[in-house]
């Protein structure tokens, strides 16, 4: 498959872009993308009017004046999903960079992992599962929850549990060290197998929020269900390490594998650096970007006093 798409971003006709599928009130990246499906025919991307669920979607970067560096949104996802598989060992949606064939832009393409070629699997994001919605639950029904509830569909929803748990632990960490302040209901999902079982899905729609919009604490989510605060917290109002291993420990993992994720989640500095260096971002959102994770492993190191 070739780097550059066959069409630029200007000849992609309006009937073929996806954009946001409800108000946006609060600002969300993931929710001011359009998105485009292709086809892959003959080795070659191209925009289709076929019906139904295509393998593939292609992210352009946003329309919005909200949202500062909106060019590199694209490669910044491309970066942010490259780190959590390549260097955390986290499962995410397969994933590609891509330029236009005008060059003036780069888009960000991922390949939907809920469509097989015996047909689609059943996919359901935690928004779904908890009944929620904005008819329902209001405007901002999509952040007006926490990590330990997400835990407990999790339990509800899952077929395996306790290793269900621990990958969203660490996803969770990785979406703190990266400031990804869009890991909200809707970009946490289970889907049913072939085998009938329900597991999470790969990660998907990670990004260094932080480079974009002011993300406050860096997590879209509370972390806890009864607006629990650690003394830390208290003390500091950021989010450290006290605060993860309360939650691990909410979420029941052993006490030592949770010391075991946070001495990761802060290591392997060379490798982010290594990936950083060479990512699609402009040179100075790569110096920002790694200054986001420094920032970040300085917070999961402290542990509070």
């Amino acid at each position: 498959m070739s780097p550059v798409l066959p069409f630029s971003l200007t000849g992609i006709p309006r009937e073929f872009q996806r954009g946001p599928s409800e108000t946006i009130k609060r600002i969300s990246i993931s929710g001011v993308q359009f998105k485009i499906s292709l086809l892959l025919t003959e080795n070659e991307l191209e925009i289709s009017g076929q019906r139904g669920p295509l393998e593939f979607i292609l992210k352009p970067p946003p329309r919005s004046f909200d949202i500062k560096h909106t060019e590199a949104v694209p490669a910044n996802e491309h970066l942010t999903m490259q780190l959590a598989r390549q260097v955390f060992g986290l499962r995410t949606a397969a994933n590609a960079y891509l330029s236009f064939a005008d060059n003036q832009t780069g888009a960000y393409l991922t390949r939907r992992f809920d469509v097989l070629p015996t047909g689609r699997l059943l996919q359901e994001d935690f928004a779904q599962a908890d009944g929620r919605s904005r008819y329902t639950h209001g405007e901002n029904f999509k952040y007006d929850s926490n990590h330990e509830h997400v835990a407990h569909l999790i339990r509800r929803g899952v077929t395996a549990v306790p290793p269900a748990l621990d990958e969203f632990f660490r996803l969770t960490l990785f979406n703190y060290l990266v400031s990804n302040g869009d890991a909200h209901l809707k970009n946490f999902s289970r889907y049913r197998l072939p085998s009938g079982d329900y597991h999470l899905t790969p990660a998907y729609d990670l990004l260094n929020t932080a480079l974009h919009v002011n993300d406050g604490n860096g997590l879209a989510l509370d972390l806890f269900d009864d607006d629990y605060e650690t003394p830390s917290f208290q003390a500091n109002a950021y989010l450290a390490q006290p605060d993860f291993l309360e939650l691990g420990h909410r979420l029941g993992l052993p006490l030592s594998r949770v010391r075991r994720l946070l001495a990761d989640i802060v290591g392997h500095e060379a490798k982010v650096q290594g990936l950083i260096d060479r990512s699609f971002l402009p040179d100075e959102l790569k110096v920002r970007y790694a200054a986001v994770l420094a920032d970040r492993r300085q917070r999961l190191r402290y542990l509070g006093g």
